[in-house]
């Protein structure tokens, strides 16, 4: 049985990300007739004497952001049940203790578009919150940058080969190339892939083997507009080394260990 998410959390900053989380928390509402509860929290500062600023201080802000969630709720949230809270406090921990508060069946919230490495995945309070929630967490990502999709890192045209090519002859291509894979193609679409591992397991035979005999299967392809962070996941979870990029069941390119590095590395400079 499907689980009913009638009591649904969204924490909102204002900005496009979390605007987007509130559009999944509203479809959410409407498909499981439940109530949304819009969270905002004014950010406590602490100050280097370790002493809170006085709560008092935050009542413009309180009073704007009031403001900003009540426009917004009649402009997106029409027709639907829903609840408008306002706290100030610490983001995470003040999100975590208004998930136990409502009940909540699910808590939808954005990332914070953070770049570099450290944020590569996740923003730090969507980090904590997924961490320590006791309910379900729904995380809703930023529209993803040229720079964070598989086409900008992939190498466009890849050295290839048919089934039936001897490994002696691909192996030749890859070193001419300089590459360490190769996409075996069958009437231009992908049907699998030789890596230099493969090359070595047939060293002593490479002459008398065709290339579909070594080539590695199932295949695992992802598309241009993949994003960079799902094909690190895809590399790193079927421990292989390189991915064939396919658009419309042609081969596009290829994109590899190496090329998901250079682009964490690149976000990691530009941070």
């Amino acid at each position: 049985m499907a689980h009913q998410f009638s009591r649904i959390l969204c924490p909102l900053d204002f900005d496009d990300n979390s605007m987007r989380a509130l559009d999944t928390a509203a479809r959410l509402a409407r498909e499981n007739n439940g109530t949304v509860f819009v969270l905002h929290v004014v950010p406590l500062i602490i100050p280097a004497t370790g002493m809170p600023v006085y709560v008092d201080l935050y009542k413009d802000q309180e009073e704007i952001a009031k403001t900003k969630l009540l426009e917004i709720a009649n402009k997106q949230l029409s027709g639907l049940k829903y609840e408008l809270l306002l706290h100030t406090g610490e983001p995470a921990g003040t999100i975590l203790n208004a998930e136990k508060k409502i009940s909540a069946d699910v808590v939808v919230m954005a990332t914070h578009g953070r770049r570099g490495f450290k944020r590569f995945f996740l923003g730090s309070i969507a980090e904590l919150v997924l961490r320590e929630s006791t309910c379900p967490v729904l995380v809703v990502r930023g529209t993803p940058t040229q720079n964070d999709l598989v086409a900008t890192w992939m190498t466009k045209n890849p050295v290839t080969a048919t089934p039936h090519e001897k490994l002696s002859t691909v192996a030749a291509k890859m070193h001419a190339g300089g590459f360490r894979c190769a996409p075996i193609l069958g009437d231009g679409a992908p049907v699998g892939i030789v890596t230099d591992r493969d090359i070595r397991q047939y060293s002593n035979f490479l002459d008398q083997t065709e290339a579909f005999k070594a080539m590695s299967e199932p295949l695992i392809t992802v598309t241009p507009s993949t994003h960079i962070r799902e094909a690190a996941r895809l590399l790193r979870e079927r421990k292989i080394g390189a991915l064939p990029v396919v658009e419309d069941g042609k081969l596009v390119g290829v994109i590899t260990t190496d090329d998901v590095l250079q682009a964490l590395t690149q976000a990691e400079h530009a941070e």
